[in-house]
């Protein structure tokens, strides 16, 4: 029987018999089976599913089987969009080769990054030329010859290779070599000529399952337009992120450091105008040359009156202040009454400056111009410089419009501290239907959590979707989780008491130097990280236990992976410890969360949105903060039991969720009404004989 003949439930139990006969250790699970067939059913008949699959279900494979049998049937290629590149990672490497097996069907996968991620040969060579900028950057003579070699040699030119061959290249000198929209969008760049982003591209449209993420889907509408309008089906897996990503997507963020980093990749000293300067023939190019140096002049004013609004700005950001919703009834031009009109008009006279420079350098046929390729590539960054500032002009004049409704403007610090203004979109859901859902016939939303509650209505809601159009699944979790977790809850202090901290650090010092097991404990803020590290460091090291502590930005994979290789370690985690970790058995047997994770209401955004609800009526604690912090709390519940056999101990120090009105919901994510304990002492001696 040919695939085209088999029937989709027969095609699908097929492929799940096979697995059980050829992978040791596989098991059918019911819920597994329920979301494959249903999401089969969708894919014969078109349409958009829902499907929350707890951990344990296998919901990669319960998506995986059913595309890969409609891509057998001749549909477009199947796009799988992530937000974590740990499960990009893990579909890569583990879920896609079983879900291949299980089906039997030799099929084309390729994984698709945004065009930065790549490597541009061309722009390449004209870095590598100017040595003095490697120098600069801290490589010496060897690394510089590897750099050189593997510019040369890379099959697929992803720049992450980079790090493992020990080659870290700061992040302008990384952007220089990558490719660029601006300068890479020619014909000089095609696939034959070594243009990874467009031979990535090519690949992916003749693959059968592309892999990518939710920020590249719904940045790059000529990606929409091409490989997800040809797509047999879109699964968007981790979707719950997917509001959060279209606000980040479709806002916008602008500071005196953003200029002054574009202005150092254009001026005549490093950046583009540099590498013009030098492709002019001496003699032959004085026109040109002026033009050149009018550009870099032009770049002055622009930075003077980024400074000038910075300085402004102070009045909205005072000193210790992160970030602050811009005040109502406030006027920009109150606060910045000239100096953004005239940064506008500086950056319009050095788009201008920069067109001039490119003409003059081009007339004549070039004849101001040094032969070669260098002097094309010279050309094609200025005029890349061009665009971005072209982008920065339109950028500016969007995020002052305060005065526009649906839309957040808020005031924030780079990484340097200094004031950036910011405006975000309040609902992404018309945007999404027009933009993506509607250009995918077949369509799957997925996630260990989707929602807070045991309704998946307010996330297709949020999404754009009418209900009506939108099938849901929410099934339960295939482990025993009453008998293989316990639960306690310290009625101490709250978190807003002085002595909350003392009592945490108390907490796991006595839990983890009682134990010995892998304890993760989970903390909203670094502020309280930091605080509680510096109180449980020296207790934990008299007892011989190890303390891992992320620090701000810190990525949680490394620290994550150097947490599962230790024994009996106490790792304090905050924000991407919440969820997307992976601690299976041993790895992770007690979790300790610190408080319950709502979000901070001074939040910029946040407090736009909890105005616009309160506007329309309703209640932005019972709509908005409690909703998203039950879906976190029950986020970090999950981290702790990952297989059938795990075993583990989950403690609440948080009291609220004992007294407070609203404990109740938090609660109910819990397998069973938590313990409660009076003490530290107690729930050390409640842990300790959990596991005996």
């Amino acid at each position: 029987m040919t695939i085209a003949e088999q029937s989709l439930q027969s095609y699908v139990d097929q492929a799940f018999a096979r697995l059980e006969r050829l992978e040791p250790g596989f098991e059918r699970r019911d819920g597994q089976h329920a979301m494959a067939s249903l999401w089969a059913e969708t894919l014969d008949r078109g349409g958009i599913l829902a499907v929350e699959a707890p951990t344990g279900i296998g919901k990669s494979l319960a998506y995986l089987i059913p595309a890969l049998w409609l891509r057998a049937r001749g549909s477009g290629p199947i796009v799988v969009s992530t937000y974590t590149k740990t499960l990009q990672d893990q579909l890569l490497a583990r879920d896609v080769p079983l879900a291949l097996r299980a089906t039997g069907l030799p099929m084309r996968v390729a994984t698709l990054k945004g065009r930065s991620s790549y490597l541009c040969r061309r722009r390449a060579h004209a870095r590598l030329a100017q040595r003095r900028l490697f120098d600069a950057a801290g490589l010496d003579e060897e690394a510089f010859h590897r750099l050189e070699d593997w510019v040369e040699r890379t099959r697929n030119g992803a720049l992450e290779e980079l790090a493992a061959l020990g080659i870290h290249l700061p992040p302008p000198l990384l952007a220089d070599i990558a490719s660029d929209p601006f300068t890479c969008a020619g014909t000089a760049c095609e696939p034959a000529t070594g243009c990874f982003a467009k031979t990535a591209r090519r690949d992916a449209r003749r693959s059968d399952l592309v892999v990518v993420n939710h920020a590249l889907l719904l940045s790059d509408p000529g990606l929409r337009s091409t490989l997800l309008a040809e797509s047999g089906a879109l699964v968007l897996d981790e979707a719950h992120h997917l509001e959060r990503v279209a606000r980040e997507q479709q806002g916008i963020s602008i500071g005196a450091q953003d200029l002054a980093r574009l202005a150092a990749r254009t001026d005549a000293r490093s950046g583009a105008l540099r590498l013009l300067a030098r492709a002019l023939r001496r003699g032959k190019s004085e026109t040109a040359a002026a033009a050149v140096a009018s550009a870099d002049r032009a770049l002055r004013p622009v930075l003077a009156h980024a400074a000038e609004i910075a300085v402004d700005l102070a009045s909205i950001l005072p000193p210790g202040v992160p970030a602050a919703l811009w005040p109502r009834g406030v006027d920009l031009a109150s606060v910045s009454p000239h100096a953004v009109d005239q940064c506008l008009a500086a950056i319009g006279s050095l788009t201008r400056s920069l067109s001039d420079a490119v003409g003059a350098a081009e007339a004549d046929s070039g004849a101001s111009l040094r032969p070669g390729a260098a002097s094309l590539d010279a050309i094609d960054e200025v005029r890349g410089r061009l665009g971005r500032w072209v982008e920065v002009e339109q950028a500016l004049r969007a995020v002052v419009r305060i005065e526009e409704r649906g839309v957040a403007f808020y005031v924030d610090r780079d990484e340097r501290g200094g004031p950036r203004l910011n405006r975000r979109p309040l609902e992404v859901g018309e945007s999404l239907r027009a933009t993506l859902f509607s250009l995918s016939e077949r369509t799957l939303l997925t996630s260990a959590t989707l929602a807070p509650g045991d309704r998946l209505e307010p996330i297709v809601e949020t999404l754009g979707l009418p209900e009506d159009e939108v099938e849901t699944l929410r099934l339960p979790s295939p482990f025993p989780l009453e008998r293989q977790m316990t639960t306690l809850a310290l009625d101490g202090p709250e978190p807003n008491d002085p002595s909350f901290v003392e009592t945490l650090a108390a907490l796991v010092v006595a839990v983890a130097g009682e134990v010995r097991r892998n304890t993760l404990v989970l903390l909203t803020s670094y502020q309280m990280l930091e605080d509680l590290a510096s109180r449980v460091r020296a207790p934990l090291a008299a007892r011989g236990v190890a303390l891992l502590a992320q620090a701000p930005g810190e990525a949680a994979a490394p620290l994550a992976r150097e947490f599962r290789e230790g024994a009996g370690s106490v790792l304090l985690g905050t924000a991407s410890f919440w969820e997307g970790v992976d601690f299976p058995g041993e790895a992770l047997e007690v979790l300790v969360i610190a408080r319950l994770p709502f979000a901070v209401p001074t939040d910029p955004v946040v407090a736009a949105r909890s105005e616009r609800i309160a506007e329309s009526g309703g209640d932005p604690f019972r709509d908005l903060m409690l909703p998203e912090a039950v879906l976190r709390f029950r986020q970090g519940v999950g981290r702790l039991i990952r297989t059938v056999t795990d075993r583990g101990a989950v403690v609440v120090a948080d009291p609220r969720l004992l007294r407070a009105a609203y404990g109740a919901r938090f609660a109910a994510v819990l397998p069973a009404p938590p313990r409660v304990a009076r003490s530290t002492g107690e729930v050390a001696a409640a842990v300790r004989e959990w596991f005996a």
